[in-house]
C-alpha cells in the first residue's frame, strides 16, 4: 500500500535511483557457475550479513511548516536522516515514505504527554515528535560496541516542506541524473557543504532493540525448495540505460552472458512459456531457471507488462529483481499476489532494504516463514550477473552437495564478487533447515 503524501509526489514515480546498476561490461565477468563453491571448515556464526547486524531505533526531534502538513512531519524528516545517515556510512534506516501508517505511527510531545497522531487535543500544536521501533543496519561495527540506549544524531531541516525555496541548491549534492526539486530534495541531501545555510537539527535516533544473532548457522529452507524435485527461478532483467530498449543495453547484455553461462555449465535451453527457460538435473531435483530480458518487462514503471511481472512472482520459488529503484515511489512490490509457498527474493534495486522489504514482507502474509529476502542497503553497483549468479550458482551447488552452504557462505561468495558487504538477508535468523 502506497501513502499519496506529497513529499514523494506522483512526478517522482519515472525517476529511478541513480548508480543502481554498474556499467561493467558482462562479457567480462567470470562464470559462477563453473566457480569452485565448495565451503571451508569454518564454523559458521553470521545471521543477516557478514559484516553487519540490525536494530530498532526511535526518530525523535521537532517539525515546523504550514499546520495542514505538520503531520506528515516524521516521516518527511525520516527521509533526509536516511540519506545524511547513508552518506555518513553511519547506518541504514529503512524508509516511511512509502508506509501509509507512518502518520499513525508517530507519538507528539504535547505538554509533556506523549499522544499518538489522532489523539492529540484539538487546538493543540504538533511539533515535538518521535517515531518508534524503526529497523536499521549497522555495517561494520561490532555488536558489543552498540547497546541499548545508544543514541546517534543526524542533521536534518527544521522545515521539510520549504526546503526548495529556502535552501535552493545550497544544500544539496551534485548528483545531475536526478534533477533537484521539493519531491526528491530528501534524497540529495547534504547539509555538510559550507554553502549550506538553511535552518537544521540534530536528530535523535536512539537504539532501542538488539535484533538478537546466532551463534548456530541458518540457511536457505533447502528441503522446501526442493519438496517436487524442482527448484524454480527467475531473474528479471530490467532495462539500464535510457530512451528506447535496444540489444546494446546493460540489461539486455547481462541477461544474453547469463544465458551463455547457463549453456556453458551444462544446462539445456527448453521451451519457454515466457524469456527462456535452462533446465540441468542436480541430486534428484530439476534446476530451472527462466530468464526475462528488458523486452519482457522493463522496470517498476512498466505497467503494460504488470502480468509479466506477476507471472515470475507466482510461479517461481526464487526471484530476482536486476534493474532501477524508483526512489521508492513503485508499488510494483505491493500490487501482486504472491503464493503462499516459500520464497527467496534476490533484490537488486538501490536501497532495496530500506523501501522494499517491507511491502515483499507484506504480501507474503507479514511473516517471515515463507520468505528469505536479501538486498543491499545502498546504491547497488553490480548487475544480476554479480549479485545473484553467485548466489544461485552456490545455492545449487548446496544441493548438489546435501544442502550444506548456509546463508552466511552464501553472501560471503556474493561479496566476493560484488566487491562489497553491502548485501545482506532479512527473515532468516529463525529457519529451520538443518543439513
Amino acid at each position: 500500500m502506497r501513502q499519496s503524501w506529497t513529499l514523494l509526489s506522483t512526478a517522482v514515480a519515472g525517476i529511478a535511483l541513480s548508480a543502481c546498476a554498474a556499467d561493467n561490461d558482462p562479457d567480462s565477468q567470470p562464470n559462477p557457475f563453473l566457480a569452485d563453491l565448495s565451503d571451508d571448515s569454518k564454523e559458521d556464526s553470521a545471521y543477516l550479513n557478514p559484516d553487519g547486524f540490525e536494530v530498532e531505533v526511535d526518530l525523535e526531534g521537532d517539525v515546523t511548516g504550514p499546520a495542514y502538513r505538520l503531520e506528515d512531519g516524521p516521516a518527511a524528516l525520516g527521509q533526509f536522516a536516511l540519506t545524511n545517515l547513508r552518506k555518513r556510512e553511519v547506518m541504514y534506516l529503512e524508509s516511511l515514505a512509502e508506509d501509509a501508517s507512518a502518520t499513525d505511527r508517530a507519538e507528539w510531545l504535547i505538554d509533556g504527554t506523549w499522544y499518538g497522531n489522532a489523539d492529540v487535543p484539538a487546538g493543540k500544536t504538533r511539533k515535538h515528535w518521535r517515531l518508534r521501533g524503526i529497523n536499521s543496519v549497522l555495517l561494520f561495527t561490532k555488536p558489543s560496541e552498540v547497546a541499548v540506549g545508544k543514541v546517534y544524531t543526524s542533521k536534518v531541516p527544521v522545515n521539510p516542506f520549504s526546503i526548495m525555496s529556502d535552501a535552493g541548491s545550497t544544500c544539496a549534492d551534485d548528483d545531475d541524473h536526478i534533477g533537484l526539486d521539493a519531491s526528491v530534495y530528501w534524497y540529495r541531501w547534504l547539509p555538510e557543504q559550507t554553502s549550506c545555510k538553511v535552518a537544521t537539527q540534530d536528530l535523535k535516533i536512539t537504539v532501542t532493540k538488539k535484533f538478537p544473532t546466532t551463534t548456530k548457522a541458518v540457511y536457505p529452507e533447502y528441503d522446501q525448495l526442493t519438496a517436487d524435485h524442482k527448484v524454480t527461478a527467475v531473474i528479471l532483467f530490467g532495462q539500464i540505460d535510457d530512451g528506447a530498449i535496444t540489444d546494446s543495453d546493460l540489461g539486455v547484455r547481462s541477461y544474453k552472458r547469463y544465458a551463455k553461462w547457463l549453456k556453458e555449465a551444462g544446462y539445456k535451453e527448453v521451451a519457454a512459456p515466457l524469456g527462456k527457460r535452462f533446465e540441468k538435473p542436480a541430486a534428484g531435483n530439476t534446476i530451472q531457471i527462466d530468464l526475462y530480458s528488458p523486452y519482457e518487462f522493463s522496470g517498476l514503471g512498466d505497467y503494460a507488462h504488470f502480468a509479466n511481472f506477476q507471472k515470475a512472482l507466482s510461479e517461481h520459488e526464487i526471484v530476482v529483481w536486476d534493474g532501477h529503484s524508483m526512489l521508492g515511489a513503485s508499488d510494483f512490490w505491493s500490487r501482486p499476489t504472491y503464493p503462499s509457498t516459500y520464497q527467496i527474493f534476490l533484490y537488486g534495486g538501490c536501497l532495496g532494504y530500506e523501501y522494499y522489504v517491507r511491502p515483499i514482507l507484506h504480501g507474503k502474509g507479514d511473516s517471515w516463514a515463507k520468505l528469505d529476502l536479501m538486498s543491499s542497503v545502498v546504491e547497488v553497483s553490480a548487475t544480476a550477473n554479480e549479485f545473484a549468479g553467485p548466489a544461485i550458482a552456490k545455492m545449487v551447488w548446496a544441493i548438489e552437495h546435501g544442502g550444506r552452504s548456509s546463508w552466511r557462505q552464501i553472501l560471503l561468495t556474493v561479496r566476493t564478487n560484488v566487491g562489497d558487504s553491502t548485501f545482506g538477508v532479512s527473515g532468516v535468523r529463525d529457519n529451520v533447515y538443518r543439513p
